[in-house]
C-alpha cells in the first residue's frame, strides 16, 4: 500500500496544484463576454436627455429568437413598460413623463448560438445618472451555471461514449466493459435536461411552450432537436445491441457543436467542422482515459488493462496533437489572440482547460513509461470536461461586435459611425445651409423606427426632427451623430432642423416603407456609364459651376467659372494644358496622369452600402428612378452618400448628387456617346 501511494503523491499533488490554480482563476473577478450584445441604444447608456423618449431602442449585434428574447424599461415611479422584437433590435414604447432614473432591462437568446444573455442600464431624464449605475452586460448567473453542470454532465458522457468506442475498436479480442445501456440513457437525460433549462432560463416563468420555442429558433434549436433524435435512437441501438453505435455517436458530436460557440464563427460549416474533429479527438483521447478506468473500476484491468493501455498508447498521442492543434484553431477563431486569454472570462477559463489537459499530457507520458495512473488520469480528464463545460457560461461575441459595443459603453473611437446606414435601413443625404444632415432610418419598415441623423459640421445647438408636422428632439449618440425613434408610415414629408451656429433645416420626402432595393439599379447604370465612349458633364459643386466633355481613351476638357471667370483645364493623353480664360493661349503641355474616362462620382466607393429607391421622377421628359446609397466602407468609413436619377428603360444615370461634409456635387449627364466640344491646343 505505500509503494502504490508513494506512486500516486506526484500525481496526487499535480491534481492538487492545477485544482488550486483553476480555483482562483475562476474566482478572479471578470467580464463575460456575451453573443447577441447590446451595440447601442436610444437613449444611449448612461446619458442625460431633457424629455423622456417616445421609445427606447436596443440595437443588438445579431438577430433574436423574437418569443424568448424580451426588454423592459422601468420608470422612476416604477410603471414598467414591455418591448417588442423585431429583428436585431428591441423597441420598447414609454408612456411616461416622470423625470429620473429610468432602468432598462434586457434578456437575448440568439439565433445563433441559443445562448441567453441578460444586461442592464440606465439613463437619466433631466437628472445625471451616475457612472457607477451605467451597467452593462452581467456576467454568469447561477442559472447559467446550472446550465453548465448539465452540459459538463453530457459532455462527460459522451466523451466516455466516444473512448468506448473507441477501445471496442482496438480491443481486437480483448473483452472490454461498454456499459453502453447507461451511457446511452445518460446522454439522453442530459440532453433533454440541458434543453430543458436552457429554454427556461430565458423566461421568467419555466413552460413547456419555452422548450417548444427554444427547439424552433434556427440552428441552435434545429441541432438540439436532432440531438435528442439520435440519443434516443443510440438507446434503442445499445438495447438491442448491447454496444455504442459509432456513427449515431458521430452524429451527437456534431449537433452538438452546430448548437454551440462554433455556431458563432464565419463561415459556420468550418467553425462546426473545427469543433467537431476537436471534440472527437478528444474523445478518443480523454474518454479513451475514462473508458480505461471503467474497466479498473468493473475489475476486469487485471486481464486487459495492460493489452489495452498498449494499444491504446499507440492512438493516444496522435489524438492528444489533434485535440490540441485543432482546441488552439478553435480559440483563434473566437478569441483576439493572447490578450483575449488574459482579459477575458471565457479565456481565463480557457487557460484553466490549457493547464488540466497539460498534467494529463504527463500521466500520459507516465503510463507510457509502465506507470499507469489510469483513475488520476480520468478524474483530470472529468475536470477538463467541467471546465470545458463553464465555456458554456461565458458566450463568446466576434470581435467587431465587441469593439462597437466598446465604443457605445465608453463614447470612444468613430462614435459617429453608429449614424451611417447599414444593410436593410433607408438613407437619404441633404443639406442645411453649409451643413450636411444625412438621415436613416431603421429598420425602414411602417411602424416604429430609429432614425439617425449625421450632422456634420456637429451642430451646437439642438437637432430637432418633424415628421407630418409632428417635432420630436434627436438625442446625441456621439459626434456628428444624433438619434431618436419615430413612427412612420413613409410617404412622408420630414425636416431636420439643426440649431446653434451653423442652423439651418434640411428637407426630405421619405419613400413608401419598405423602399424597394435599388442594388441591381445602380449595377446597371454603373456598367452602362462605364461603357461610354463619350458624354459631357454640367456641374454644380459647392456653388461653383463647370463643364466636362469627354472621350475615350483618356481625353477630358474642363471648364469651371472662379469669381464668374471661365478657367479651361484639357488632358490630352498624358499631357494636360490650362489657360485662365478662353481668349487666352493654352499653356504648354504638363506630364501628367491620363484622365479616367469615363470617370463616375460614385464609382470609386463601389460596393455601394443601403441602396433603395426612394422615389421617380422625370429629366428632360425621361423617366428616372431616384436611388439613394451610402459610400462608405471599413471600420472608419467616409461620410458620404448619393443619389442617382437612373432611367430604368435603358440604365442611363441621368443625374446623380454627392454629399459629404463641405462637399456638395450636383452632375447631370447628357450627350451620350455623341461627338463633344474637345479643343485642341495648336501643334496637337
Amino acid at each position: 500500500m505505500t509503494r502504490r501511494w508513494a506512486a500516486r503523491r506526484p500525481a496526487g499533488r499535480l491534481l492538487v496544484s492545477i485544482a488550486v490554480i483553476a480555483i482562483t482563476i475562476l474566482l478572479t473577478p471578470t467580464s463575460a463576454l456575451a453573443h447577441a450584445v447590446l451595440v447601442s441604444s436610444s437613449p444611449a447608456a448612461g446619458s442625460t436627455v431633457g424629455t423622456t423618449p417616445e421609445s427606447v431602442v436596443l440595437r443588438f449585434d445579431e438577430a433574436l429568437a423574437p418569443t424568448l428574447s424580451h426588454a423592459d424599461v422601468v420608470d422612476p415611479a416604477g410603471q414598467r413598460f414591455i418591448g417588442v422584437v423585431d429583428g436585431q433590435t428591441m423597441t420598447v414604447r414609454v408612456k411616461s413623463t416622470v423625470p429620473g432614473v429610468y432602468q432598462v432591462d434586457w434578456t437575448t437568446v440568439s439565433e445563433v448560438d441559443g445562448h441567453t444573455i441578460t444586461g442592464r442600464f440606465e439613463f437619466g431624464v433631466a437628472v445625471p445618472v451616475t457612472a457607477s449605475s451605467v451597467g452593462g452586460v452581467r456576467g454568469p448567473t447561477p442559472g447559467d451555471f446550472a446550465v453548465a453542470l448539465l452540459r459538463g454532465i453530457e459532455f462527460a458522457l459522451l466523451l466516455l461514449a466516444c473512448g468506448l468506442v473507441t477501445l471496442r475498436r482496438i480491443a481486437r479480442g480483448v473483452p472490454v466493459r461498454e456499459i453502453a445501456v447507461p451511457v446511452a440513457v445518460g446522454l439522453l437525460i442530459s440532453a433533454a435536461a440541458v434543453v430543458v433549462a436552457e429554454a427556461n432560463l430565458a423566461t421568467t416563468r419555466p413552460s413547456l411552450s419555452a422548450v417548444a420555442d427554444y427547439l424552433s429558433i434556427g440552428m441552435t434549436g434545429w441541432a438540439r432537436l436532432a440531438g435528442l433524435v439520435l440519443a434516443a435512437a443510440l438507446v434503442a441501438f445499445a438495447v438491442r445491441q448491447r454496444v455504442l453505435s459509432p456513427p449515431l455517436v458521430a452524429g451527437i458530436v456534431i449537433v452538438l457543436c452546430a448548437a454551440g460557440h462554433a455556431a458563432n464563427v464565419e463561415p459556420a460549416w468550418f467553425g462546426i467542422a473545427v469543433n467537431a474533429l476537436h471534440v472527437g479527438a478528444a474523445g478518443v483521447w480523454a474518454g479513451g482515459i475514462m473508458a480505461m478506468a471503467v474497466q479498473w473500476l468493473a475489475g476486469s484491468w487485471s486481464v486487459a488493462g495492460q493489452p489495452l493501455l498498449k494499444r491504446f498508447a499507440c492512438v493516444a498521442p496522435w489524438a492528444f496533437a489533434a485535440s490540441v492543434g485543432l482546441g488552439l484553431l478553435e480559440a483563434t477563431q473566437l478569441l483576439d489572440g493572447l490578450g483575449g486569454l488574459l482579459d477575458t472570462g471565457y479565456g481565463r477559463v480557457l487557460v484553466v482547460k490549457g493547464a488540466l489537459v497539460a498534467g494529463m499530457a504527463v500521466l500520459s507520458v507516465l503510463a507510457v513509461r509502465h506507470r499507469p495512473m489510469v483513475r488520476t488520469e480520468a478524474s483530470l480528464a472529468v475536470l477538463v470536461v467541467a471546465v470545458a463545460a463553464v465555456l458554456t457560461a461565458f458566450p463568446v461575441v466576434p470581435k467587431e461586435a465587441r469593439e462597437a459595443a466598446e465604443r457605445a459603453a465608453n463614447g470612444s473611437g468613430n462614435a459617429a459611425v453608429a449614424a451611417f446606414p447599414r444593410a436593410g435601413d433607408v438613407t437619404l443625404a441633404g443639406r442645411a445651409g453649409d451643413t450636411l444632415v444625412a438621415l436613416t432610418v431603421r429598420p425602414g419598415r411602417p411602424g416604429t423606427n430609429q432614425v439617425f441623423a449625421y450632422v456634420a459640421p456637429s451642430p451646437t445647438g439642438t437637432v430637432r426632427l418633424t415628421v407630418d408636422g409632428a417635432e420630436s428632439d434627436l438625442f446625441a449618440c456621439g459626434e456628428s451623430c444624433w438619434s431618436g425613434t419615430v413612427n412612420l408610415r413613409g410617404a412622408q414629408p420630414a425636416a431636420v432642423e439643426v440649431g446653434g451656429a451653423h442652423a439651418g433645416t434640411a428637407n426630405f420626402t421619405l419613400p413608401p416603407l419598405p423602399a424597394p432595393d435599388g442594388g441591381a439599379l445602380v449595377e446597371r447604370g454603373s456598367e452602362w456609364m462605364a461603357g461610354l465612349l463619350s458624354y459631357s458633364v454640367d456641374e454644380d459643386f459647392s456653388g461653383i459651376r463647370s463643364t466636362y466633355a469627354f472621350a475615350v481613351p483618356h481625353e477630358m476638357y474642363l471648364r469651371m467659372w472662379l469669381s464668374g471667370v471661365p478657367h479651361d483645364t484639357l488632358w490630352l493623353g498624358t499631357s494636360k494644358y490650362k489657360r485662365s480664360s478662353p481668349t487666352m493661349p493654352w499653356s504648354a503641355p504638363i506630364a501628367a496622369q491620363p484622365a479616367p474616362v469615363p470617370y463616375l462620382a460614385w464609382k470609386p466607393f463601389e460596393p455601394v452600402v443601403d441602396a433603395r429607391v426612394v422615389g421617380s421622377g422625370s429629366i428632360h421628359g425621361v423617366p428616372v428612378r431616384l436611388v439613394s446609397f451610402f459610400g462608405g466602407h471599413g471600420a472608419d468609413p467616409e461620410p458620404v452618400w448619393f443619389t442617382l436619377w437612373i432611367d430604368e428603360s435603358h440604365g442611363t444615370v441621368l443625374r446623380s448628387q454627392m454629399w459629404a461634409p463641405g462637399h456638395f456635387m450636383d452632375d447631370r449627364y447628357g450627350s451620350f456617346n455623341q461627338p463633344v466640344q474637345i479643343p485642341r491646343p495648336p501643334g496637337t
